[in-house]
């Protein structure tokens, strides 16, 4: 931050919310003193203010925006203890050791606002973070970052930084995928309150413990759950465990014990193949050297129940999950869930499991128009009613994502039908010569060309070339399942 910058009322407001000062900070916190101070301005910034400005510090960090850095093997490298051990202190730097936790989650709170505590793959919680982010106003993400402060000096990465090398890789990776819609404002990356409260945190522990071993629903969930996940990702564990992070030497007398030396292919063949995917593999790390200390790997998903249940109270959320025992603690406990999770965790569950295969080509760009256009809500409520029109008397019921996907399916092609009507009935007025060059010329229509509207009104009349644009313009307000059409294409 600058030192002397003053601040206007139209100005972007320096907490990073992306909203202007007078719609923000003004007559709550004096930016403006502040600068005039050089006081330590980092505790005042908002949620999206502190994610931005910790990518920020990463990127000063490995020196990302340095000519140094010319490919993923030059990227790779620079993941030493020195950096793990700096990108750590720099989430002190954004979440101290005594910040208001409280306070700063409940800043963030929504309308209609998903706490995601599922698997952190990017894979999967890209899939998560693309569905749900069409009818919430934003989804929360637990750091995959280990606090420092929350756990002994021997697992502290600032003291012990050269186990978490490869984890802070891979951490690292996961929030540059993540940063557009950490910029957009769609996703907000948090700490939980478990971080600065060690009591809390043994404490929610041996609750969790406790509850799994007193109730066996619940411990087959966690049966089935790791089943799950190990189907998810055993195989790319296997990869990168037990070939990739094998030394050369052991491969090598692995593939001549085998006997898999044939037709002129060797072990040398195989370590060169190894090799290269090693290269490729943004989330594999070389160890330093020969003796170089074991990487600690971590599977996150976010928190357990116990303390993602007081986080969303504090924000205001649901809780979203894709594994199936946290579905069923949600399930359980629905009596002691806050009034968000009981309306939309049920709904977010049966619209996550949904079959719809359409629903996997949602991007970040459909998230941003339906808010630039103004559709948000109107979607919401849509597939708010969809929802209760399929749903069974058990809310979370497995059946309930089928019974969901059938009726949006319905839906969907109810405005198909409908938008082709529209088209035929133009075509009926203006014959099937000029009615096809007026239909292909639609988005012509629809971006407000004047020459081709004027031209095209001569022919066939300015009355029903308007009655038809009306009809399409207005059309996703009359049926707003029309906002899968296009989606559905792309499959």
């Amino acid at each position: 931050m600058v030192k002397n910058r003053k601040i206007g009322r139209n100005d972007l407001c320096p907490c990073g919310t992306g909203k202007k000062f007078k719609q923000c900070c003004y007559s709550k916190v004096d930016w403006n003193e502040i600068f005039r101070s050089g006081k330590d301005w980092r505790p005042y910034l908002s949620i999206r203010g502190r994610n931005l400005h910790f990518v920020n510090r990463i990127a000063e960090i490995l020196q990302l925006d340095s000519r140094k850095v010319k490919n993923l093997s030059d990227y790779k490298k620079g993941f030493t203890e020195k950096a793990v051990r700096e990108i750590h202190e720099a989430i002190f730097e954004v979440w101290a050791p005594n910040s208001d936790i409280t306070n700063i989650l409940q800043s963030t709170s929504e309308d209609v606002s998903g706490l995601y505590i599922g698997d952190y793959d990017i894979e999967y919680i890209s899939r998560g973070i693309v569905r749900h982010s069409i009818y919430a106003n934003k989804i929360l993400i637990v750091d995959p970052f280990i606090y420092p402060g929350s756990v002994r000096d021997e697992y502290n990465p600032i003291i012990e930084p050269a186990q978490y090398r490869s984890q802070t890789l891979k951490n690292v990776n996961f929030w540059l995928s993540l940063l557009p819609w950490i910029d957009s404002g769609l996703i907000e990356v948090i700490r939980t309150p478990a971080d600065f409260d060690h009591r809390l945190n043994w404490e929610s522990m041996q609750r969790q413990w406790k509850k799994f071993e007193e109730t066996a629903e619940l411990k087959a969930a966690s049966e089935r759950s790791v089943e799950e996940l190990k189907k998810r990702h055993m195989e790319k564990q296997l990869q990168n465990d037990l070939l990739l992070s094998a030394p050369n030497s052991y491969i090598e007398s692995l593939i001549k014990k085998l006997g898999l030396e044939k037709d002129g292919y060797t072990a040398k063949d195989f370590i060169k193949y190894v090799n290269k995917q090693r290269e490729r593999d943004p989330n594999f790390l070389e160890p330093i050297g020969p003796g170089a200390d074991g990487q600690l790997h971590m599977m996150f998903s976010g928190t357990s129940y116990d303390i993602a249940q007081l986080t969303a109270s504090i924000t205001k959320s649901y809780l979203v999950t894709d594994i199936y025992s946290k579905w069923k603690e949600i399930e359980i406990d629905r009596s002691k869930n806050n009034a968000e999770s009981r309306v939309w965790s049920p709904f977010a569950k049966a619209f996550q499991e949904s079959p719809l295969k359409f629903l996997n080509n949602l991007q970040l760009e459909h998230a941003l128009r339906l808010r630039t256009e103004g559709r948000l809500e109107s979607l919401r409520s849509f597939l708010l009613k969809v929802w209760k029109q399929a749903r069974t008397e058990e809310p979370f019921d497995e059946t309930n994502a089928r019974l969901f996907a059938e009726e949006l399916r319905d839906e969907v092609s109810i405005a198909k039908e409908e938008w082709d009507k529209i088209d035929q009935d133009l075509l009926k007025i203006l014959g099937q010569e000029a009615g096809a060059g007026l239909l292909a010329a639609g988005p012509l229509i629809a971006a407000g060309h004047g020459l081709f509207v004027g031209a095209a009104a001569v022919t066939v009349g300015a009355a029903t070339l308007a009655a038809s644009y009306k009809r399409r313009k207005h059309f996703p307000d009359r049926f707003p399942a029309a906002f899968f059409m296009n989606i559905e294409k792309t499959q």
